[in-house]
């Protein structure tokens, strides 16, 4: 089963590098089934107003995102997987892309602009 996330609201950054999605045991490039195009991995973090996530969202084809930019992620979607005793959610999106944008809810927080006693952090919890 797949289910659709909503992503309005949430700002996505790449993490780390794209790379191939490879079979582990022979090392093979993993293809998608429909397109028989590659696999790729790329790990974004994800932030809204209640904090961030960190994904690892597949795609198919090799994305053109560089680490620590803005990314734009289509049609996201969880897939629930068990294996065994293991068990979890994989992340999928139809494109990942670079885009422009602020963290949602965020402002440029020069010292003027955040309330007195705050940190420059995005839950804008009181300084220690």
């Amino acid at each position: 089963m797949k289910l659709m996330i909503n992503t309005e609201g949430v700002a996505f950054f790449c993490t780390r590098a794209p790379e191939a999605r490879t079979d582990r045991e022979s090392g093979a490039a993993r293809l998608d089934r429909e397109t028989g195009l590659p696999l790729w991995q790329v790990q974004v973090a994800a932030l809204d107003s209640t904090g961030g996530e960190v994904l690892a969202i597949t795609v198919v084809g090799q994305p053109t995102v560089a680490v620590g930019s803005a990314v734009a992620v289509d049609n996201l979607v969880a897939i629930p997987w068990t294996q065994g005793d293991r068990s979890g959610v994989a992340y999928r999106a139809s494109a990942l892309r670079t885009a422009s944008g602020a963290i949602p809810g965020s402002h440029s927080a020069t010292g003027a602009e955040r309330p007195a006693g705050t940190t420059g952090n995005p839950a804008g919890k009181p300084s220690a």
